[in-house]
């Protein structure tokens, strides 16, 4: 399926992604304070991660340069690119974030879906490293993934124990704690790095939390601020660790009637000023990869992929009206939930 850009160009997309991750302010700072000498400018207790309004928006902006890496840059842009990646993660500033967070202050801060956006952006660093056809981009992600490692792999083993040891039950939120979309990215990151231990964790605990779900009701209204839906990342997780015939029994079970195999889009008055509005246009985008992963496993010709095909279809005619660079309360997240949405519809997304 093409993807979509939604009203901005893709180097219009890139600039954002640009701008956003160089701008220290404003700055959100959830961090727990211990004493005085933790507060500090963004700049200096993340130097890596610093800008794009909070910490687990600048890393997944990261990740968005990465993929545009291989997307229709200029070569001013292309090298504006590769200058910004190379100076934010160098070796001395990720030691800095890994030492932040082996300190009491990072020890639950942007768990998990920072750590799990980590993640994808250590097994990208990676991908791009293998990257044959492109000498001067394998090189420096090679030298990017050397210089991540150290902090990939205390975050890995802490998400590996937070699921493990921490939660005795997943979070169903249509926020950044939801345990569907964290397992997701942590799946497509062990699949990358063909990490098995990885893999059996999220294999484990989707089976273990998901697979006895009866009843979803899909026809509840979103929460004013989600970003999220709960149902369908959960069934996108599930698309991915399944057989397609068992997938069909297992999403049939949670459809109570035939008029539950419908997935309109939330109807919304948008404004780029408002918070829970911009999250509500994440939810636009975030549903649409969520009902192509049922559609790719499904096909269009099944009674829910049929659905899930129509719903689909309905969002992105919405998603294709957003600008997703006009003011930064969309810029400085939006232009990664468009990458990772037509990552999956262009069916790079590593499964």
């Amino acid at each position: 399926m093409r993807a979509v850009n939604g009203v901005a160009t893709t180097q219009e997309l890139v600039s954002a992604v640009l701008d956003a991750v160089l701008r220290e302010y404003p700055h959100v700072l959830c961090q727990e304070l211990n004493s005085d000498s933790d507060v500090k400018p963004p700049r200096e207790l993340n130097p890596s991660f610093y800008g794009s309004y909070d910490w687990h928006s600048a890393v997944h902006s990261h990740w968005t340069l990465l993929r545009s890496l291989d997307l229709d840059l200029t070569e001013h842009q292309r090298e504006r690119v590769i200058t910004v990646l190379d100076q934010h993660l160098s070796s001395e500033k990720l030691m800095q974030e890994k030492q932040f967070f082996a300190g009491p202050g990072g020890l639950f801060f942007e768990r998990p879906y920072g750590w799990a956006w980590l993640a994808a952006l250590y097994s990208e660093c990676h991908r791009c490293s293998t990257n044959e056809s492109d000498v001067q981009i394998s090189t420096m992600a090679k030298k990017w993934c050397k210089a991540l490692d150290p902090l990939y792999e205390l975050l890995r083993h802490r998400l590996i124990e937070y699921f493990s040891t921490v939660l005795p039950y997943p979070i169903r939120t249509g926020l950044h704690s939801n345990s569907a979309f964290s397992l997701s990215l942590m799946l497509q990151t062990a699949k990358t790095l063909k990490d098995e231990e990885l893999s059996r964790c999220v294999v484990r605990f989707a089976e273990q939390w998901f697979l006895a779900d009866k009843s979803i009701n899909w026809t509840t209204e979103p929460s004013g601020s989600d970003f999220l839906d709960p149902g369908l990342e959960e069934a996108a997780l599930m698309a991915c660790i399944l057989e397609p015939q068992r997938f069909a029994s297992w999403i049939e079970t949670t459809l109570v009637t035939e008029e539950m195999y419908r997935w309109h889009p939330p109807q919304f008055k948008r404004s780029p000023s408002e918070p829970g509005s911009v999250h509500l246009e994440g939810l636009l985008i975030s549903r649409s990869w969520c009902l192509s992963s049922i559609v790719d496993i499904l096909g269009p010709n099944s009674k829910i992929g049929n659905a899930a095909q129509l719903g689909l279809d309905e969002h992105l005619e919405q998603v294709v009206g957003i600008d997703v660079t006009d003011g930064f309360g969309r810029s400085h997240w939006l232009p990664t939930f468009l990458t990772y949405l037509n990552v999956k519809l262009e069916a790079h997304l590593y499964f």
